[in-house]
């Protein structure tokens, strides 16, 4: 309240007091609201979060991908030659053109978790090189200027049967000073096109090895040695620091001092020790860092923690892997739990329509993508129900993570004023600390305070609590609470608003 009097004669310098007082310290609300809203257990589907979806090939396949659960994070492996046409010349309004657009055309609310690569084998079966398919030597993921002089990057051919029989495929010799700054080079045009980028889940730090997966298995002698992921490791960090990043191994010389995240390409078989359970998982190998829980042991034992900074993800290319989801569902939620996951796929169980199967398998798979990633429950919220329009009011709010897995975008809590013909007329965005919210973490009360918009017209309003994306347009977090609204948020009660101060 800002009043200002005119002179006032000596005899009314009691009044005076008075006023300013009355002035300085407003008469507390005669009544505040508080709301201890029950938690749902609704299937919602939140940004960021959940099973992933196949997003490399829509262009070449004619559409989206079947999606029988709600998902919204697609995986785009990203050609190295499709975006930098010639040395440190990018393209990534083709990029986006090809792989980007086509998808937000039919899901506006779509993210990304972006893997660039450098070498996919048999790419043209797999239609990775789809935009390149009729340009020469379509097998080649990384730009042809390359090989030329003066970079001269060498290269192996390999045919089907080679390495593993992943092929057939063309990969580029790593080790050399001249790969190694061409390929720093690439990830920090990357970092700057794509860092804080709200469209965009995760970067997989990709380019190294058979898939971005930063090995050559079955041709071992070829596989990028310690400097050369040390120094890609590097120039990542370096490129990113507000989009999350993981990798593939926790693995000393790919995270180093990093806090990356981790995706296990072949969950669940490789991400515990096998004899967590009384009955071994399907394909289990612990003899090594490809299995998470044994680098965490024995190599990269500080990334154990890297979870509370950046993402877990998983993915299950066969069958008996898949079948746990909904087979061994009790214990394929203790590994998301434990290991925090925060996604699952492209390939998985989630791939399988459940229409025909018996409920328990749709009842089994809704609970693995509810234990995937953050899951906001709002548990107090206390607030003032009269305010006056430019003027701060004070809010109090207590958010548990029922997840099993932290946000690790920016969102922010805010008040919205609804009229009674569900229009909304004000927001008001207020600090509440969404990222440090911890799973398995007894929330606090916390008191924060928000400015009512000086432009809400008087009159009775509904107030309701939204979790909104940063950058306008975004799809918001839905709590998983009953009495939400139809756009996810969650209804308060009735205020009253007073005219804002006029200075006289």
């Amino acid at each position: 309240m800002n009043l200002r009097h005119p002179a006032l004669p000596v005899v009314n310098v009691l009044a005076s007091a008075l006023l300013a007082a009355v002035a300085m310290f407003p008469a507390a609300p005669a009544s505040a609201g508080e709301l201890r809203p029950s938690q749902s257990n609704n299937d919602l589907s939140n940004p960021h979060r959940g099973f992933l979806l196949w997003g490399s090939t829509v262009a070449a396949d004619g559409g989206l991908p079947d999606n029988h659960y709600g998902a919204s994070i697609y995986q785009i492996y990203v050609p190295w030659r499709e975006i930098e046409t010639a040395d440190e010349q990018f393209d990534w309004d083709k990029f986006e053109t090809n792989h980007l657009k086509p998808i937000l055309d039919e899901d506006p609310n779509a993210t990304f978790v972006l893997r660039p690569v450098a070498d996919y084998p048999d790419s043209v079966a797999n239609n990775i090189g789809y935009f390149y398919r009729n340009e020469a030597e379509p097998l080649r993921a990384y730009p042809k200027f390359l090989e030329l002089a003066p970079v001269s990057i060498q290269f192996h051919n390999y045919s089907q049967t080679q390495c593993d029989d992943v092929g057939p495929g063309r990969a580029p010799i790593y080790n050399t000073p001249a790969m190694r700054q061409q390929l720093v080079q690439f990830v920090q045009a990357f970092g700057r096109r794509y860092d804080g980028d709200p469209r965009i889940t995760a970067v997989h730090v990709g380019l190294l090895g058979f898939w971005g997966e930063w090995h050559t298995a079955g041709c071992d002698s070829w596989e990028p040695d310690a400097t050369t992921r040390s120094a890609v490791r590097d120039a990542y960090a370096a490129a990113f620091q507000q989009t999350p990043v993981h990798s593939r191994y926790a693995r000393q010389s790919d995270v180093g001092g990093t806090n990356f995240g981790f995706s296990e390409d072949y969950f669940p078989s490789f991400t515990a020790m096998c004899n967590k359970f009384a009955t071994k998982l399907p394909e289990c190998d612990d003899s090594g860092w490809h299995n998470l829980e044994w680098g965490f042991r024995n190599d990269a034992t500080a990334a154990r923690g890297n979870w509370k900074f950046n993402p877990i993800g998983g993915e299950s290319p066969n069958n008996g892997q898949k079948a746990t989801w909904t087979g061994r569902t009790n214990d394929i939620l203790t590994l998301l739990r434990e290991y925090h996951f925060t996604w699952l796929g492209p390939a998985g169980q989630h791939e399988v329509n459940p229409s025909g199967k018996p409920s328990t398998f749709k009842a089994n798979m809704l609970k693995v993508k509810r234990a995937l990633g953050y899951e906001f429950t709002v548990r107090q919220v206390n607030w003032p129900d009269s305010m006056q329009a430019g003027a701060a009011i004070p809010v109090k709010l207590s958010v548990e993570n029922t997840g099993s897995a932290p946000l690790y975008q920016v969102y922010q809590t805010e008040l919205h004023w609804v009229d009674a013909g569900g229009t909304t007329r004000a927001k008001a965005a207020f600090d509440y600390p969404l990222n440090a919210l911890m799973p398995n973490t007894v929330p606090a009360l916390v008191d924060a305070t928000a400015q009512v918009p000086a432009t809400l017209a008087p009159g009775s309003y509904s107030l309701r609590l939204a979790i909104a994306d940063s950058w306008p347009g975004r799809p918001a977090i839905k709590p998983q609470n009953t009495g939400r609204d139809s756009a996810g948020r969650l209804s308060l009660g009735t205020v009253t608003v007073a005219a804002a101060a006029v200075d006289l």
